[in-house]
């Protein structure tokens, strides 16, 4: 990708490094949330969907 440009991950991570949280990878917020019921999503939820 060319520089200044992110996949979702991508994005997520460098929102969060930019505010001074230094997490790994996002497969580490997936296994550090916690799930919330589709009713109770709130603006600003991170939603991360697997595909197998």
């Amino acid at each position: 990708m060319e520089k200044g440009h992110f996949d979702c991950s991508g994005f997520i991570y460098a929102m969060l490094r930019s505010n001074g949280i230094m997490i790994g990878i996002t497969d580490t917020l997936v296994k550090q949330g916690k799930r919330v019921p589709e009713k109770g999503l709130k603006v600003g939820d991170l939603n991360f969907l697997r595909f197998l």
